[in-house]
């Protein structure tokens, strides 16, 4: 006997009439998104959203600083009071106040302050959503949904077409993975009997939900994701997170990988609808929509297809899609969602047969008369498998590597990663000039470089006591090394050393000697400017220009704060300005970059591999030499005349415990953070570090690392994952557990 065929809550005519609205929308939306681009939001936006907006984003700061931890709301506003100094108070903000540079200047501090709290708010929101089965004679069909009150879940009016469509289906929380293994399904039945309304204008259905699951866990484990009915909570240009089952599969995160491109005018024809970039797929509506606080600004309910003149929807290669064809041909060009402030207006006027108390929740709920929902409980221990859809199966995890010891690190789908972005029409910042140094050992930066006459003495290959010197060019990447006067390629710094490539205008390797225990150490006051290195033309270097109005970083290769120590005051600082070369600098996304961002929920980056391997080294030998570069490939991606990397790596050689040489490889990937960087478009995916074998980082790069790749502590693995022109193993590292040290 065949298998019952397996469905999508999805309507083609639904996203037939997406695709009208958003073409009507076109000139606006191309005209809002660029004055967006360009941090012009008084061209965006009106006054009265923007004020709003401001408003809004100035209270969840309020409220964030009064934590429920005061402990740690006192050490956080300790740590960024500089940065929050100056801001108005929450509603206080008017329509005279609003101009481009003050609406940027909340955005930009606000944002860089509570992203401390993305996570853990991601994690929170992410547990409301399921996956929503109903049972029909012919099969079974798919969509999302997520509690919005602790007794009340919503989905789209396509999906509950009727309460009987409600009683045949169920609602599968945790169906996804975590850790290392699925989770343990909670199945729950929708009560429509107890409260159910929806519209089909509006194309949503609110449907009551048994109080505990199959197996007797309560509703509220799970915390509600609640439908706030102010306004402001998100403006166009900014990014969006979505929760899903696409295509009926395991949950998945997209964060910061989508962007509001169109929040019509108030009062339009279509002011109903929010428009945004995300990758959904037929099974994701009902999907909650988030802002960057994780509160829903729209109910996903369709995908926008292309579509012909007769507004026919088209596959890829523009041939035509029937409406009764293969829906996985159709090339999604956008998302339409159902603005939150639009359903809770609904929904509080709307008359309920039944059910009163549970409406009344809602509205009180969306007013902001609410109970936070409970902090995530742990993680049940036992894996099981989820019974997968008969067809098609679940999505397949990321590729799985283990470690020595055999414990298997995976990326799962539910992996959360973040991007602040850099300030639409940011510039340069302008010198931060000679700071008076407070007292003790830690100092404030000063920015600008000794002059080139100072001697450097750069990077020293006996540092740690024995042999770790730069790597040499292989002959065909020594032909691009940018060239000094003297004829040499190192170019040298206080306490590091850089090899440019003069084709690339990046450099192949920095590599510094860090001293973690130096009695004088460098504080960063955020006022950056980055300087030529006048030794080589200006050409064989890229310049400011890479970086003006995207998201582009400039990130240092050598850290800031790895160089900047010294045994005296001068010899710190004059080591933290020099890092600020542009030979010393490589575009990378902001989310790769911001390296601050990292250490909450175990997120590494470059600064967290250094401290674990410091932690792991000698105790009596508190020093390392650590080399970073880009993976050159012909195939980088060309934005304004520089080939992008996609990839950056890391080597780090340290003194072992036993006191004998040690060295460990990294890279981070980088390939899914850009994509369509010519049309000035940023796309922020998944992003990792893996370990491998310093002989195979050797042949990405064309670098000979020679003594030091005796060092390597890289040893067997115990399975495989296959990295591009790799044939060897490559550790995934998810937490410091996975390093091979």
């Amino acid at each position: 006997m065949a298998a019952p065929p397996v469905k999508l809550h999805y309507v083609p005519a639904i996203a037939a009439e997406a695709a009208k609205r958003f073409k009507s929308r076109n000139e606006p939306r191309r005209r809002r998104m660029t004055a967006a681009n360009k941090g012009e939001y008084t061209k965006v936006e009106s006054k009265e959203r923007l004020v709003n907006h401001v408003n809004r984003l100035l209270s969840e700061l309020a409220s964030s600083t009064a934590a429920p931890d005061p402990a740690s709301a006192q050490e956080t506003l300790r740590r960024e009071a500089p940065t929050l100094k100056g801001l108005p108070s929450p509603g206080q903000v008017t329509a005279s106040d609003i101009n481009d540079r003050f609406v940027e200047r909340v955005i930009g501090k606000t944002r860089d302050f509570l992203a401390v709290q993305f996570f853990d708010r991601g994690a929170r929101a992410s547990r409301a959503v399921c996956r929503i089965v109903t049972t029909f004679p012919e099969g079974e069909a798919f969509g999302t949904g997520f509690l919005v009150t602790p007794r009340l879940l919503i989905t789209n009016h396509h999906v509950f077409t009727d309460d009987d469509v409600a009683r045949r289906s169920r609602a599968e929380f945790n169906y996804q993975l975590g850790g290392d293994e699925t989770l343990a399904v909670e199945t729950f039945a929708f009560t429509p009997d107890v409260f159910f309304l929806n519209d089909k204008g509006l194309d949503f259905a609110l449907v009551a939900v048994a109080p505990s699951s199959a197996k007797g866990t309560p509703l509220d484990h799970f915390g509600f994701c609640p439908l706030i009915g102010a306004e402001g909570k998100i403006i166009t240009g900014q990014p969006v997170n979505i929760v899903q089952h696409p295509s009926g599969g395991l949950k998945q995160v997209v964060v910061r990988d989508n962007q509001l491109i169109d929040l019509p005018e108030n009062g339009s024809a279509v002011d109903q609808y929010a428009y945004y970039e995300a990758d959904t797929e037929p099974g994701s509506s009902g999907s909650p929509v988030f802002n960057d606080q994780w509160e829903v600004i729209a109910l996903h309910h369709s995908g926008v297809p292309k579509t012909n003149r007769s507004g026919q929807a088209l596959d890829a290669s523009n041939k035509v899609v029937p409406s009764d064809g293969d829906q996985t041909r159709v090339e999604w060009i956008a998302n339409e969602g159902i603005r939150t402030s639009r359903l809770v207006k609904f929904i509080a006027n709307a008359g309920v047969a039944r059910g009163k108390e549970l409406k009344d929740e809602f509205v009180n709920i969306s007013a902001g008369q609410v109970v936070r929902p409970p902090p995530n409980p742990p993680v049940e221990s036992t894996p099981v498998t989820p019974e997968p859809p008969p067809s098609p199966p679940p999505p397949a995890p990321e590729p799985v590597a283990a470690s020595p010891a055999g414990t298997v690190s995976i990326t799962v789908p539910l992996n959360i990663t973040i991007s602040l972005g850099a300030a639409a029409g940011a510039t340069i910042a302008a010198p931060a000039g000679v700071l008076t140094a407070p007292a003790g050992s830690d100092l404030l930066e000063q920015a600008r470089p000794e002059p080139f006459s100072t001697p450097r003495p750069g990077f020293d290959a006996k540092f740690l006591g024995f042999d770790a010197p730069l790597p040499r060019l292989a002959p065909p990447a020594a032909a691009a090394a940018a060239k000094l006067a003297n004829g040499g390629i190192e170019l040298t710094y206080f306490h590091y050393s850089v090899i440019m490539n003069a084709q690339r205008r990046l450099a192949f390797v920095s590599a510094v000697n860090l001293d973690t225990k130096a009695k004088f150490q460098v504080k960063r006051d955020g006022k950056d400017k980055w300087y030529y290195d006048s030794r080589i033309p200006r050409e064989a270097q890229a310049g400011p220009e890479l970086y003006a109005d995207n998201p582009l970083d400039f990130g240092h290769l050598t850290r800031r704060q790895d160089a900047a120590w010294g045994a005296d005051e001068d010899e710190a600082n004059a080591a933290n300005s020099d890092t600020f070369h542009l030979t010393n600098c490589s575009p990378q996304h902001s989310v790769f970059n911001q390296s601050s961002l990292a250490s909450h929920n175990g997120v590494l980056l470059w600064g967290n591999l250094e401290m674990y391997v410091t932690a792991q080294a000698k105790k009596d030998t508190p020093r390392l030499s650590i080399f970073n570069g880009p993976v050159f490939r012909a195939t980088d991606q060309l934005y304004r005349g520089i080939l992008l990397p996609r990839e950056f790596w890391k080597l780090i050689v340290f003194t072992r415990a036993d006191g004998r040489p040690g060295a460990v490889a990294f890279v981070l990937s980088q390939e899914s953070l850009i994509r369509n960087l010519p049309a000035e478009e940023f796309v922020v995916g998944p992003y990792r570090p893996f370990q491998l074998r310093i002989a195979d980082l050797a042949a990405r790069t064309q670098l000979d690392f020679g003594k030091i790749q005796s060092y390597d502590r890289m040893g067997d693995v115990r399975q495989e994952s296959l990295m591009e022109g790799a044939r060897s193993p490559v550790v995934s590292i998810g937490s410091f557990a996975d390093v091979v040290i």
